[in-house]
Protein backbone atom coordinates (compact mmCIF):
# COMPACT_ATOMS: atom_id res chain seq x y z
CA UNK A 1 0.00 0.00 0.00
CA UNK A 2 1.16 3.50 -0.83
CA UNK A 3 2.70 5.42 2.10
CA UNK A 4 0.49 8.46 1.44
CA UNK A 5 -2.62 6.28 1.68
CA UNK A 6 -1.37 4.82 4.98
CA UNK A 7 -0.77 8.32 6.33
CA UNK A 8 -4.21 9.48 5.23
CA UNK A 9 -5.90 6.44 6.78
CA UNK A 10 -4.33 7.43 10.09
CA UNK A 11 -5.09 11.16 9.79
CA UNK A 12 -8.72 10.69 8.76
CA UNK A 13 -9.39 7.42 10.64
CA UNK A 14 -10.68 5.93 7.42
CA UNK A 15 -11.14 2.23 8.07
CA UNK A 16 -14.85 1.48 7.58
CA UNK A 17 -16.05 3.77 4.77
CA UNK A 18 -14.27 5.74 2.08
CA UNK A 19 -14.91 9.45 1.64
CA UNK A 20 -17.92 8.84 -0.60
CA UNK A 21 -19.46 6.40 1.90
CA UNK A 22 -18.55 3.16 0.14
CA UNK A 23 -17.72 0.32 2.52
CA UNK A 24 -14.01 -0.51 2.69
CA UNK A 25 -13.64 -4.27 2.46
CA UNK A 26 -9.85 -4.14 2.50
CA UNK A 27 -7.58 -1.11 2.82
CA UNK A 28 -5.65 -2.34 -0.23
CA UNK A 29 -8.75 -1.34 -2.24
CA UNK A 30 -8.24 2.34 -1.33
CA UNK A 31 -7.05 4.75 -4.00
CA UNK A 32 -6.05 8.40 -4.09
CA UNK A 33 -8.37 10.68 -6.03
CA UNK A 34 -7.01 14.06 -7.08
CA UNK A 35 -9.60 16.53 -5.83
CA UNK A 36 -8.11 19.26 -8.00
CA UNK A 37 -7.07 17.58 -11.22
CA UNK A 38 -3.40 17.57 -12.15
CA UNK A 39 -4.37 19.28 -15.43
CA UNK A 40 -5.68 22.20 -13.36
CA UNK A 41 -2.49 22.44 -11.31
CA UNK A 42 -3.62 20.03 -8.61
CA UNK A 43 -0.73 18.75 -6.54
CA UNK A 44 0.39 15.17 -6.06
CA UNK A 45 0.13 15.38 -2.28
CA UNK A 46 -2.12 14.32 0.57
CA UNK A 47 -3.39 17.91 0.64
CA UNK A 48 -5.11 17.19 -2.68
CA UNK A 49 -6.19 13.56 -2.27
CA UNK A 50 -9.41 11.89 -1.24
CA UNK A 51 -9.45 8.28 -0.07
CA UNK A 52 -11.79 6.32 -2.33
CA UNK A 53 -12.40 2.66 -2.97
CA UNK A 54 -11.94 1.51 -6.54
CA UNK A 55 -15.75 1.54 -6.95
CA UNK A 56 -16.06 5.12 -5.74
CA UNK A 57 -13.11 6.20 -7.87
CA UNK A 58 -14.76 4.78 -11.00
CA UNK A 59 -18.05 6.41 -10.02
CA UNK A 60 -16.57 9.87 -9.50
CA UNK A 61 -14.88 9.79 -12.90
CA UNK A 62 -18.16 8.66 -14.48
CA UNK A 63 -19.85 11.62 -12.78
CA UNK A 64 -17.17 13.98 -14.05
CA UNK A 65 -18.19 13.14 -17.62
CA UNK A 66 -21.94 12.66 -17.19
CA UNK A 67 -22.98 14.71 -14.12
CA UNK A 68 -20.56 17.61 -13.92
CA UNK A 69 -22.62 19.69 -11.46
CA UNK A 70 -22.82 16.83 -8.98
CA UNK A 71 -19.17 15.93 -9.58
CA UNK A 72 -18.24 19.46 -8.55
CA UNK A 73 -20.47 19.29 -5.44
CA UNK A 74 -18.84 16.01 -4.39
CA UNK A 75 -15.34 17.36 -5.00
CA UNK A 76 -16.22 20.40 -2.90
CA UNK A 77 -17.19 18.12 0.00
CA UNK A 78 -14.03 16.05 -0.51
CA UNK A 79 -11.90 19.19 -0.41
CA UNK A 80 -13.61 20.44 2.77
CA UNK A 81 -12.95 17.10 4.43
CA UNK A 82 -9.35 17.05 3.24
CA UNK A 83 -8.73 20.54 4.62
CA UNK A 84 -10.30 19.65 7.98
CA UNK A 85 -7.67 16.94 8.70
CA UNK A 86 -10.37 15.15 10.70
CA UNK A 87 -12.31 11.97 10.16
CA UNK A 88 -15.59 12.19 8.24
CA UNK A 89 -18.53 12.95 10.53
CA UNK A 90 -22.07 11.60 10.32
CA UNK A 91 -23.12 15.01 9.00
CA UNK A 92 -20.48 14.79 6.25
CA UNK A 93 -21.62 11.30 5.23
CA UNK A 94 -25.24 12.45 5.28
CA UNK A 95 -24.47 15.28 2.84
CA UNK A 96 -22.50 12.93 0.61
CA UNK A 97 -25.19 10.26 0.74
CA UNK A 98 -27.91 12.75 -0.23
CA UNK A 99 -26.02 13.61 -3.42
CA UNK A 100 -25.04 10.05 -4.31
CA UNK A 101 -28.46 8.51 -3.58
CA UNK A 102 -30.15 10.79 -6.13
CA UNK A 103 -27.38 10.19 -8.67
CA UNK A 104 -27.49 6.39 -8.38
CA UNK A 105 -31.27 6.45 -8.81
CA UNK A 106 -30.95 8.61 -11.93
CA UNK A 107 -28.16 6.43 -13.37
CA UNK A 108 -30.25 3.31 -12.75
CA UNK A 109 -33.30 4.88 -14.43
CA UNK A 110 -31.23 5.92 -17.47
CA UNK A 111 -29.93 2.36 -17.83
CA UNK A 112 -33.48 1.00 -17.63
CA UNK A 113 -34.68 3.44 -20.30
CA UNK A 114 -31.78 2.44 -22.59
CA UNK A 115 -32.56 -1.26 -22.16
CA UNK A 116 -36.22 -0.60 -22.89
CA UNK A 117 -35.37 1.15 -26.17
CA UNK A 118 -33.32 -1.77 -27.51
Amino acid sequence: MNEEIKEMINIYNTFKYDWMGDEIKTTSDLTRHHIIKKEKNGENSIDNYALLTTNSHHLIHYLEVNYNKEYNLINKLLLELNQSHQEPTNEYYSKMNNIIKVLKKDIKNKKRRRKGKK
